[in-house]
């Protein structure tokens, strides 16, 4: 009888151990992997809208027409702007000053941001020229440096705290249709992704290769789709929970792989692959 009693038991007493789990939360099954973290902060550290990689690189290409500084304005119609520009003869460079706002403060998406630039034209001689067009002569190359940055922005599932930016690209081919930028981009910043069951805050940098990446000259926000090339380089970043724990790897540091094409980034690291939009900064299920 005793052994007819255990084998009663102990099913009942795994049946409980499943339940148990699930009325607590499964960290396991409920939890995105650290790859799918990274991934989601990665691309709203890309995107347009976000303030992200992609929108400084479309403030160059609208740097590289006749009339680029009305069109850095001309990109935000209807919203806060503000915008200043110095120019050193000496050293043959601008020094540009902006701080725009997308969206409702409050509303979902949003993004505020301020940035400062170091601008310089040079010509077909590799000297400083004034303006992208200077006495008939078109820029051929374009020095860009983001001297700092700051800003905030919202996705539908993300919020970030933008606490450090700097980069510095080269632009080829500036009196072209189709522009070619290279060279090195950082930065640093808190996002935060609250759900039903947890907050997960996620304290980052991100230092990033740009290799030949071709864009249209221009300011289009369309402009973002025609984008493609190659960026590689290393993600890091301190993971806290509120309300338990998701995964035991708190500190993530990744090598990625991230290619540009038709509005996607495909976003590699690890053993998995990505797709997020970089218009939006969110991820494409």
């Amino acid at each position: 009888m005793k052994m007819m009693h255990l084998l009663w038991i102990i099913p009942l007493l795994g049946l409980f151990s499943l339940t148990a789990c699930g009325e607590n939360g499964t960290e396991i099954n409920q939890n995105p992997s650290i790859e799918k973290d990274a991934a989601e902060t990665i691309i709203a550290n890309l995107a347009f809208d976000t303030g992200g990689t992609i929108d400084q690189l479309v403030d160059l290409s609208t740097l590289a027409t006749p009339d680029g500084f009305d069109g850095l304005k001309g990109r935000y119609p209807g919203t806060y702007f503000n915008f200043q520009k110095t120019y050193d003869p000496v050293l043959g460079k601008w020094t540009i000053h902006i701080e725009r706002e997308r969206g409702v403060s409050g509303q979902i998406p949003n993004a505020f941001v301020s940035r400062d630039y170091l601008l310089q034209y040079l010509n077909s001689e590799g000297m400083p020229q004034q303006y992208y067009v200077t006495a008939s002569d078109t820029a051929r190359t374009i020095i860009f440096q983001v001297l700092s940055g700051q800003g905030r922005h919202q996705t539908r599932r993300l919020s970030q705290q933008l606490n450090q930016l700097t980069a510095n690209w080269t632009l080829t081919n500036a009196n072209l249709d189709n522009v070619t930028v290279n060279g090195i981009y950082y930065r640093a910043a808190v996002d935060t992704i609250r759900t039903y069951m947890r907050e997960r805050s996620s304290d980052h940098n991100l230092q990033l290769n740009i290799f030949d990446l071709v864009m249209p000259r221009g300011s289009s926000p369309n402009l973002v789709n025609a984008i493609s090339g190659l960026i590689t380089g290393h993600f890091h970043a301190l993971i806290t929970f509120s309300n338990g724990s998701s995964y035991t790897e708190n500190v993530i540091d990744r090598d990625i792989n991230i290619v540009i094409g038709s509005g996607q980034a495909s976003i590699s690291l690890g053993s998995e692959t990505y797709l997020g939009d970089i218009k939006t900064g969110e991820l494409i299920d």
